[in-house]
């Protein structure tokens, strides 16, 4: 496949925090960006669009869990989301299997030695490299 240098920007999606990582098709290596938290939804997606404008992607992906208990509550904040994302920015958005992503980062900060609450400013950003990473695997 021919590589396009497309521009990507991640994200780990959760309620409270949203891990930001960017990287293109060409290196194929994300790099933590930044944990965009606020107030509220319109809060984070206005940091969102601040990101958005400052790096430029082509391609946005989200990372959402596999189809399992417990997950539909979760799953219907990330549709939510991706919905936002794709009408607001008017952008591709595609989805990737999230699963292990922040246990893929904890682990990454424990070789570190980097522990327990330490590694709340690094992990979703972390997850949302590994999620990235999964998508430049799957392409």
């Amino acid at each position: 496949m021919l590589n396009t240098n497309q521009k990507i920007m991640a994200f780990d999606f959760g309620e409270a925090r949203i891990g930001v990582a960017f990287g293109n098709d060409l290196l194929k290596i994300a790099h933590p960006l930044t944990t965009v938290m606020g107030k509220n939804k319109h809060e984070k997606l206005d940091k969102i669009g601040q990101l958005i404008k400052q790096w430029q992607p082509n391609i946005l992906v989200v990372g959402v869990p596999s189809q399992t208990e417990n997950k539909q509550l979760l799953l219907a904040a990330i549709n939510k989301f991706v919905s936002r994302l794709k009408h607001r920015f008017n952008l591709v958005v595609e989805l990737v299997v999230e699963d292990y992503s922040s246990y893929i980062a904890s682990e990454q900060l424990d070789e570190q030695l980097i522990y327990g609450i330490k590694q709340k400013k690094a992990l979703d950003q972390l997850a949302a490299c590994a999620i990235l990473q999964r998508y430049f695997a799957q392409k």
